[in-house]
């Protein structure tokens, strides 16, 4: 392989990057708005849930319940109801997601030590929203229960007693790397995986369009191998991307406050890697694919809904069936989501992250291999 002919190609596929423009698009731009505007819309944090309260008690336990359930930004406790019809009104007009009904024995039965039943009604329009909502009002109904019982037990067995008994478990809970278990924090890095899929788009319909417009059987006549030809086109894509890469990077941290724990330079040569792997697989299916349209339907298909649904972003790769995981393994998204979130927020080296990254450099070497195999053959 000559590399005079090899940096030919490349000076070739740089012009025609810089000169059409949804090429340049594809490679710079549009990576990083896809991972903003995805960033905001999957990585949510749910808050500020609208409740409210349907208070037939008014006695002491009873408001000391509802300070409770105000005193976060999780839950915001409006306007008592005053009925179930006003209930029924509220929940049609979505003014509320969820009431608490409180029965007229609540403050009583508590201070007597039996048991007191509460009524939860939840809108299940939004299950994402309900069960938050569900799992907050359940986390604090059993803490104020909890605290009720422990001022009724001192009272009545006085303080002594009290402090004898002692508690079963105490269990501390410490979460290393995301203390607020953030969504963003756990999604925006792996989309990076997701958007930088875009530029294997660019390279397939760089080879597509030029069997379409006749360019490619020029290139042919030239002393030109078939290695040079498809290396001198890869290299341009990959520098390009590198620096989509660089700006996805910046404003994962800048906006959404994700952390970047680990080494930049390695960030920027397992990108290198991922993009090998990406655009290798993408010049193997150009070979076979006969026009701009067919790449682009093609690239959706084998790129964006793998990489979107099973490369580990939003569920473990470890719940999907075998076959599911077989197929997973052979896309370049799904070690570079590992490594990327590996990277950034545990701030994991070389050392823990290099069979992913053997995973990506073995699916380049095979791709690249079979291309330019393949692509002699059909020439032929």
């Amino acid at each position: 392989m000559s590399p005079a002919k090899t940096y030919a190609v490349m000076m070739k596929e740089t012009r025609h990057i810089l000169r059409d423009r949804t090429t340049f698009l594809l490679l710079l731009l549009i990576p990083i708005a896809l991972m903003i505007i995805f960033a905001y819309a999957l990585a949510v944090d749910i808050k500020e849930v609208p409740i409210t309260l349907l208070n037939y008690d008014r006695g002491v336990y009873s408001r000391d319940y509802v300070t409770m359930l105000s005193n976060s930004q999780d839950l915001v406790v409006g306007q008592p109801a005053e009925n179930y019809a006003q209930i029924e009104d509220w929940f049609d007009r979505s003014l509320i997601k969820a009431v608490i009904v409180i029965p007229p024995d609540f403050s009583e039965s508590l201070q007597a030590g039996q048991p007191a039943d509460i009524q939860l009604l939840v809108d299940g329009t939004d299950p994402a929203t309900a069960e938050f909502a569900m799992n907050h009002i359940l986390s604090r109904s059993l803490v104020f229960g909890y605290e009720v019982a422990v001022e009724i037990f001192s009272r009545q067995a006085g303080a002594s007693a009290l402090a004898a008994i002692k508690e079963p478990l105490d269990l501390r809970v410490r979460t290393w790397y995301n203390p607020g278990l953030s969504n963003q924090v756990g999604i925006v890095p792996a989309l990076l995986a997701l958007v930088l899929n875009l530029p294997a788009l660019a390279v397939m319909t760089s080879l597509v369009r030029e069997k379409e417009l006749g360019t490619l059987e020029a290139l042919f006549a030239t002393p030109l191998s078939r290695g040079e030809l498809l290396v001198g086109k890869i290299i341009p894509y990959v520098f390009f991307s590198l620096i989509s890469a660089i700006l996805c990077a910046v404003a994962a941290v800048s906006i959404f406050d994700v952390p970047f724990r680990g080494s930049f330079p390695l960030f920027l040569l397992f990108s290198t890697i991922f993009f090998l792997a990406a655009f290798s697989m993408a010049l193997l299916i150009s070979i076979f694919l006969p026009t701009q349209a067919a790449a682009a339907i093609g690239g959706l298909l084998i790129f964006i809904f793998p990489a979107f649904f099973i490369s580990g972003i939003f569920f473990p790769v470890s719940a999907f069936p075998d076959m599911v995981k077989m197929e997973a393994s052979f896309i370049p998204s799904t070690p570079f989501v590992a490594i990327v979130r590996g990277l950034m927020i545990k701030g994991q080296g070389l050392e823990a992250l290099w069979p992913q990254a053997a995973l990506m450099l073995g699916v380049f070497v095979a791709m690249t291999l079979l291309s330019i195999l393949l692509f002699k053959k059909k020439i032929a």
